[in-house]
């Protein structure tokens, strides 16, 4: 009988065998894959997915094998497993140079095949990465496609949970294809955004406003026009002042009663007023509107009987139209 070893070999420690009794199943779950690549030390929640417990359990793993002696820190802190080489087990978790963070790219750095397979052979939690990535994306991945899944680790310095984060996210807004998720990828990563924590957050904005610019689509008949630079920053003041659909709907429908179309220009102006009011809901926006309509016909009132037909609030509006007219000509 013999050790079946095939391509993957894990390095332990002896004093395992000394500790082994005193170890529950997720210390000994944690510890090996911990072998398998020392880079999952400092990732805790890539690490417990792993494993199958919680961050809780990993963070105790790693403290009852240092208080055993089993993981101790090598030079410059980084952490090796005692009583084996340290030139060993670096060898063993070695992954590729770390390199400059791509900004302004176009693309990522190709790899070549060799690299690729070495890389796959190499580093089990890569292998894992593309398995995972290739289940959400429901396909199976060519090696330009594994390419751009390792450039996002290792020259964008995101982390395995972010990238799969970030293509759940791709994959529900309807963009799978990887080279443009690629270019999605480094728009993130000039962001600064490389932890997960730092993804979700980015997701929850870019799903809000994914949906939001679907409705203000639909509500102006925008059909599938690409957004100017202008609009996008318009639609995205919007929802930073916390307006819904609800609220553009109300902007929309004055904007058409005055200038007889759809104009996310004139909307805008409207929007960013009840916005300087504080005016936050429907509700008050409406009141608001109440109000102003109750004081502008108490106004006229007011002048029928000093017999002056001359409406200031009128001569303003229709100012506003006509310009409005003027800088459409132009």
């Amino acid at each position: 009988m013999k050790l079946n070893f095939q391509q993957d070999v894990l390095v332990l420690p002896g004093a395992v065998l000394n500790h082994c009794g005193g170890a529950d199943a997720a210390n000994l779950r944690v510890l090996l894959w911990l072998a398998s690549d020392l880079s999952l030390y400092s990732k805790h929640k890539q690490l417990a997915k792993l494993a199958d417990c919680d961050v809780k359990a990993v963070k105790e793993a790693l403290r009852f094998w240092q208080e055993c002696g089993v993981l101790a820190e090598a030079e410059e802190a980084v952490p090796t497993m005692a009583s084996v080489p340290v030139a060993a087990v670096q060898k063993l978790a070695e992954k590729p140079p770390k390199k400059t963070v791509l900004r302004r790219a176009d693309e990522l750095p190709n790899y070549t095949s060799v690299e690729l397979a070495e890389m796959m052979e190499k580093r089990a939690s890569v292998r894992i990465l593309i398995n995972e990535a290739q289940q959400i994306l429901g396909k199976m991945f060519n090696p330009s496609e594994v390419n751009v899944m390792i450039g996002m680790l290792d020259y964008l310095g995101m982390s395995e949970e972010c990238v799969l984060l970030l293509l759940a996210h791709c994959k529900r807004i309807g963009k799978t294809n990887l080279r443009a998720i690629e270019k999605y990828a480094i728009t993130m990563s000039d962001k600064g955004i490389s932890d997960s924590d730092a993804m979700e957050e980015e997701i929850r904005h870019a799903e809000a406003m994914h949906e939001f610019e679907g409705q203000v689509r639909a509500l102006f008949g925008m059909k599938s026009r690409a957004l100017t630079g202008k609009e996008s920053k318009m639609l995205s003041a919007w929802l930073s002042y916390g307006y819904g659909i609800e609220v553009v709907r109300m902007a929309y429908e004055i904007t058409v009663n005055a200038t007889n179309e759809p104009s996310v220009a004139y909307a805008n102006a409207i929007l960013e007023r009840w916005n300087s009011e504080n005016l936050k809901t429907a509700e008050q926006i409406t009141a608001r509107m109440e109000e102003e309509r109750a004081q502008k016909e108490g106004k006229k009132a007011e002048k029928s009987e000093l017999g002056n037909s001359f409406d200031t609030d009128d001569f303003f509006e229709a100012a506003l139209r006509r310009g409005f007219r003027e800088r459409r000509e132009d």
